[in-house]
């Protein structure tokens, strides 16, 4: 390069890949407090529902959670039961004194940069089909990547089953612990799953594509009803109607 100055690259997604008018639709539905409320009521639940085996979300939170129709109510419901699971989370990690996600410590720093990871591969989806990454559901701002925020919580056990088991791994030794959360994750990402919503079989990594088509599908009118792709089990009965299909089923 020698002396020359820097300049920005802008990269734009092909013209190929997303020619629905998805960016439109989606700041609509930001806007419509009906179906904002909606898309972050199934995120949050999806999230809290994966808080077991260490916290068990009542009858009475998951009651109130779906009959929320305000932003800040739902956001205070999943701080609540957050701050619960953290602390039991920690607590079986073996670091009972932890308890918060805001203190330094390896375990933390691991988490953090299991986001990272993770916001990555999101954002590069999100892009790909064209919605904006700055205009998220559950958070107000737009001066940052809100969107890719709302997509990751329903799979941020990902990084936390991750960072448990490099714990483990690891034993007292947590020098490496974040090296070792990547291992983790890499590994888990090669999983084949089995997803009820469209009765496919993929590698977990597949599921960071699936969500952004699953909102595409429901912002577009392709789906009734926005259906996470999320691990299951099979079982009979008629499927949810969706308008989308995982790549890379087996």
């Amino acid at each position: 390069m020698g002396n020359a100055p820097h300049r920005p690259f802008v990269f734009f997604p092909e013209r190929s890949s997303d020619d629905a008018n998805v960016l439109t639709t989606q700041i609509l539905a930001r806007e419509n407090q009906t179906r904002r409320c909606y898309i972050a009521r199934v995120l949050v639940l999806e999230r809290l529902r994966n808080f077991a085996p260490f916290l068990s979300i009542s009858r009475f939170t998951e009651s109130r959670l779906k009959k929320a129709r305000d932003i800040e109510t739902i956001r205070s419901i999943e701080a609540q039961a957050s701050r619960r699971y953290w602390k039991k989370w920690f607590a079986e990690l073996g670091f009972p004194d932890l308890g918060r996600r805001n203190r330094q410590h390896p375990a933390n720093e691991a988490l953090n940069a299991g986001s990272f990871f993770l916001y990555g591969i999101l954002l590069r989806w999100i892009l790909f089909h064209k919605l904006s990454p700055c205009h998220g559901f559950m958070h107000k701002p737009t001066t940052y990547p809100a969107l890719v925020y709302d997509l990751m919580e329903p799979y941020r056990y990902l990084i936390e089953d991750s960072v448990k088991e490099a714990c483990s791994s690891a034993k007292e030794d947590l020098s490496n612990l974040t090296g070792i959360t990547f291992s983790c994750m890499k590994a888990a990402f090669e999983k084949e799953v089995y997803v009820p919503a469209t009765r496919q079989t993929v590698r977990e990594k597949n599921l960071l594509h699936g969500v952004v088509l699953a909102l595409r599908s429901y912002l577009i009118g392709e789906s009734k009803r926005l259906v996470l792709p999320v691990r299951g089990r099979k079982k009979g009965g008629r499927p949810p109607k969706v308008g989308f299909r995982l790549p890379g089923a087996q």
